[in-house]
């Protein structure tokens, strides 16, 4: 492991924020708008979506802790590129390539000890959840009606009957979890009921502020 106090290195910004918050166009906004930047997706890393609802209820119930989920590779990737290395997207396989900013949406913040050292600027998405939720479920309103054929209604419904299950029985758990935990570390609070260019807008300025 290279010591990087002693090297010249790139800049991690993360963004997190619940559900529904807004994070993906906000990474995008200010990948275009700072220019020397790369993104980073904790999505393409992690496998906790995919596990059962009783196993996050009892984590849960356990205490919530954020360093019992192991994220392979993540924690590599994000040392390789504040170094100036590329590595590859473990999801499509594109070389994300260094820049001088590393946009990295991750939920977790600076919650998660592994990747927390990498971490420079963390910037939260504040927003009310249950404006969340109706983004999130507009999101998917919007691509069932866009994709609509008659024959797949059943299975749209059937996916949000699902996505409300989930949302009743632990997803709300988490999200207040990480509203508690996350928040607290922020070091911006960015208003997410506000139009994504004020939004960017707030973003930029505080990131070249901060990091030289």
């Amino acid at each position: 492991r290279i010591d990087m106090e002693f090297c010249e290195m790139n800049y991690v910004i993360a963004i997190a924020g619940p559900a529904g918050s807004g994070k993906s166009p906000l990474v995008r906004a200010l990948v275009n708008q700072l220019h020397d930047a790369s993104t980073l997706y904790f999505d393409h890393y992690e496998d906790i979506t995919r596990k059962p609802p009783h196993e996050l209820v009892q984590w849960i119930q356990n205490g919530a802790d954020f360093d019992m989920f192991t994220i392979p590779g993540l924690a590599c990737d994000l040392e390789k590129l504040k170094l100036g290395e590329a590595v590859a997207d473990p999801i499509t396989n594109e070389t994300i390539e260094q820049r001088k900013y590393i946009v990295f949406e991750m939920p977790f913040g600076k919650a998660h000890a592994a990747t927390a050292p990498f971490i420079d600027l963390l910037l939260w998405i504040d927003i009310p959840l249950d404006v969340a939720l109706a983004r999130k479920l507009r999101e998917h309103t919007g691509m069932f009606l866009e994709h609509f054929h008659s024959d797949k209604l059943q299975e749209c419904l059937t996916w949000m009957n699902g996505y409300l299950d989930s949302y009743l029985l632990f997803v709300h758990d988490i999200l207040l979890i990480q509203y508690e935990q996350i928040r607290p570390g922020a070091d911006l609070l960015i208003n997410g009921l506000n139009d994504l260019e004020s939004m960017s807008q707030k973003a930029v300025q505080f990131i070249r502020t901060e990091l030289p």
